[in-house]
């Protein structure tokens, strides 16, 4: 709860004791409107404070001004239609009950408006986060994995990108990717041309898919399967299991470059 700031104590103790009661009334059913805000002086008069100004109250000899900001009265224009105002204030009149709850309301509007236009502020003042290369997105992604499986899949990276210097990494469909950066004739994006190796690593299963393997004519029986689109895959079951086709797997990339339409 708010609370009670011995300047704006001092301001209602310079009224008559009936004004007095009027604004203590008021006082206490802003705070509870606005539990978190700071009750301050602010030009000359009681104010709530949350994120900047939320309302402001003052006394005078016929009225209470209520000050909400212009946006406050604007959102409930139609139910102070009955009260005297000007911009950014609204008069009610000292010889009628103050109406608390559409008071409570309008504050709690105010409330609801400082916060969201705080967090939209540090939202922009937020700098942008920096986009990571293609190297350091295979990295997060390598290392987000199980710690076992992880040791596998940087072993199989190293061996894939140190078979030449124009293989280059990158995440596709959500896995590792190489790829032949070289120049290469003209294709259909979806021909997936320049795609090596994409890796399956699905609920923990290490598998090498070579969209365009068929093209190799592999004899060794290291490519797997017999796709019509041309895919051929290679599944391993541990680290040793790749440290003993790692021969198999340089001499498939190996050939393929050699076949790469420039």
């Amino acid at each position: 709860m708010t609370k009670n700031s011995a300047d704006v104590d001092q301001y209602i103790s310079g009224f008559p004791k009936e004004t007095q009661e009027i604004l203590q009334t008021l006082r206490l059913a802003l705070q509870k409107a606005a539990p978190d805000a700071e009750e301050i002086i602010n030009y000359g008069i009681p104010t709530l404070s949350l994120k900047g100004n939320l309302v402001h109250f003052a006394a005078y000899k016929n009225h209470i001004g209520f000050y909400p900001a212009p946006s406050g009265l604007e959102a409930f224009r139609n139910e102070l239609a009955g009260y005297k105002g000007a911009k950014g204030s609204v008069q009610f009149p000292i010889d009628q009950p103050l109406p608390l709850e559409l008071i409570s309301k309008i504050t709690q509007f105010r409330v609801e408006e400082n916060l969201a236009k705080a967090e939209l502020k540090t939202k922009k003042k937020t700098p942008a986060k920096k986009k990571l290369s293609d190297e350091e997105q295979v990295t997060e992604h390598i290392l987000k994995l199980d710690p076992q499986l992880a040791e596998i899949i940087q072993y199989i990276r190293k061996t894939i990108l140190d078979i030449d210097s124009e293989i280059g990494e990158h995440i596709k469909w959500n896995n590792p990717c190489f790829y032949y950066t070289g120049e290469m004739k003209p294709f259909e994006p979806k021909e997936y041309k320049r795609e090596i190796v994409v890796m399956n690593l699905y609920k923990g299963r290490i598998m090498l898919v070579f969209p365009s393997g068929a093209k190799v004519n592999d004899h060794s029986g290291f490519l797997e399967g017999n796709y019509q689109d041309g895919r051929r895959t290679v599944v391993f079951k541990d680290l040793e299991d790749v440290k003993s086709k790692e021969k198999n797997l340089r001499e498939v990339i190996e050939t393929w470059l050699t076949l790469v339409e420039k």
